[in-house]
């Protein structure tokens, strides 16, 4: 495979020259800001829920609400190149963990609907800046031979933080000022790791114009491309809609619940393992792998549901199939771009992930609602038949060097 070639001709280091030691101090930094970045999600996407509800919103508005992030994704990642170029990394880091905690700041401070959704859209621009900068840095600094085993702790931190965020929330309470304070402080921390080690970071990067956009957008893969579309469809339809589809299949309230537990203990054990997988086998095969093998969990879940225990083991490797598809898409983004190219090829990738999110919830809501049993695994079943034959019906470019 060509992946497994572009391992083996890769540099053992990091562009830049950048020492052995920098780069440790380098990918702790990443990953502790993950972790803090992950924590900070975790609690504010329950808190400004719950807050909204709380002030006479109904599900729709909070729904519509809940997108915001998601558009200030879509509108600021394309920017983040401009920036970094400017700016650096860890500065363009230290803007969005700026523009996040201002954001949630305010929050209490204003009681208005409007007001609430453009600060969840500036919510959404600060978070686009850590997640590009984040994983643009963690690509730089990965070694050819152990780049998916650190992809895939940083996916493992950045899950676990999630999971955390709501429990916190037990300790500082849901109403106030207090757990919107707590959310800024943190993702506030978010940025201190990176500025203690900035010296791995390297200087500005030059040359982001349009020129390299245009290389970017018409040379890279169209698998890791899709690769994001798939998991962010995916990912947050089942999430969404899973306990919905499980009381549709005649299971009970506590039993349908308990799908999506099981569902994401297995995305959150399947990240360093499938890292480790992809630095010996290459992460293109893979991903054809994970969508044959969730292709078979979606046409099986209807029977799995019906006959009982077989349902949790489906559940559990379903779980570590979708979350590992992003990861090893980003896996594949860092073996096929170098450099300048890097920024401008994560921000497509990030942003097919988040169309993905936007675009599975609607979707898969619609077909579960005319089909209650079939529906939801149907539409997972379409979408990754087009990603198989997407992928296998074009070969893709083997690299794209633009240093």
């Amino acid at each position: 495979m060509a992946e497994v070639a572009e391992g083996r001709g890769e540099n053992s280091k990091v562009p830049g020259a950048v020492s052995d030691r920098m780069r440790r101090w380098g990918l702790t930094a990443v990953m502790a800001s993950a972790v803090t970045t992950g924590l900070t999600v975790g609690m504010t996407v329950p808190l400004i829920a719950l807050t909204m509800t709380a002030a006479g919103a109904g599900g729709a508005l909070v729904g519509l609400n809940a997108t915001m992030p998601a558009l200030g994704v879509l509108v600021t990642a394309p920017l983040a190149p401009w920036l970094i170029a400017g700016l650096g990394l860890v500065p363009t880091l230290v803007l969005g963990c700026l523009a996040s905690a201002a954001s949630l700041v305010l929050f209490p401070v204003f009681d208005s609907m409007v007001s609430w959704f453009s600060l969840r859209l500036g919510l959404g621009f600060g978070l686009a800046l850590l997640w590009v900068v984040s994983e643009t840095w963690l690509s730089r600094l990965a070694l050819a031979g152990s780049r998916g085993r650190m992809v895939g702790l940083y996916s493992t931190f950045w899950t676990a933080g999630m999971a955390a965020g709501p429990l916190l929330l037990q300790v500082t309470g849901l109403a106030g000022e207090w757990p919107f304070a707590i959310s800024a402080m943190l993702v506030l921390l978010a940025a201190v790791p990176p500025v203690l080690g900035r010296a791995a970071a390297g200087g500005r990067q030059t040359g982001s114009g349009h020129r390299q956009w245009s290389s970017a957008l018409f040379g890279m893969a169209r698998g890791t491309i899709l690769a994001g579309f798939t998991a962010g469809f995916v990912e947050i339809s089942l999430f969404s809609l899973l306990p919905l589809y499980g009381l549709a299949a005649g299971l009970t309230r506590a039993d349908a619940v308990l799908m999506l537990s099981v569902f994401a203990a297995g995305g959150f054990f399947a990240q360093v393992p499938f890292g480790w997988l992809a630095d010996r086998l290459g992460p293109a095969r893979l991903l054809i792998g994970a969508a044959l093998v969730g292709l078979m969990a979606a046409a099986g879940l209807a029977s799995a549901a019906a006959t009982g225990w077989v349902l949790w083991p489906l559940l559990f490797v379903w779980g570590g199939v979708v979350s590992g598809f992003y990861t090893l898409g980003l896996i594949q983004l860092g073996r096929r771009f170098r450099r300048a190219g890097l920024t401008q090829a994560n921000v497509l990738f990030i942003m097919a992930y988040t169309l993905g999110t936007l675009a599975g919830p609607v979707v898969a809501g619609t077909a579960l609602e005319l089909w209650p049993v079939h529906g939801l695994p149907l539409v997972a079943v379409v979408v990754y038949c087009g990603f198989l034959l997407a992928v296998i019906s074009g070969r893709e470019p083997r690299h794209h060097g633009m240093e």
